[in-house]
């Protein structure tokens, strides 16, 4: 039995290194294009709500800013496209996604990102 559990285990480690660079791929992927429909429709150069890109804060000022401002800034806010809250059609996952591109790509990160 103990060169069973072993064997299972390393097929579980396995799996879980194989599929993770993906998964984070996929979600950092996800977060660009959710970034892209629900914040930079609002968010473009020359919006009135002011223009913000990934690289516009640091990845401190953007954890601050979902931590404490999204949805104090948000809680009204309509999409344009839809015409519904967006913090309504936003799933929290959905938002997660969106705040590690943000972070990932803020100005102090390895790959900054204007989100063009």
């Amino acid at each position: 039995m103990g060169r069973f559990h072993l064997c299972l285990l390393t097929t579980a480690v396995l799996v879980a290194l194989l599929t993770s660079p993906q998964t984070a791929r996929a979600q950092s992927a996800n977060g660009k294009e959710l970034y892209r429909n629900n914040c930079k429709v609002c968010h473009d150069k020359g919006s009135p709500h002011g223009q913000y890109s990934p690289m516009t804060l640091t990845q401190d000022q953007w954890r601050s800013f979902f931590k404490m401002k999204l949805i104090p800034a948000h809680k009204s806010a309509v999409h344009p496209k839809t015409g519904g809250k967006l913090l309504e059609q936003l799933t929290p996952d959905q938002i997660k996604a969106i705040q590690r591109f943000a972070i990932d790509h803020a100005a102090d990160s390895e790959q900054p990102a204007t989100c063009g």
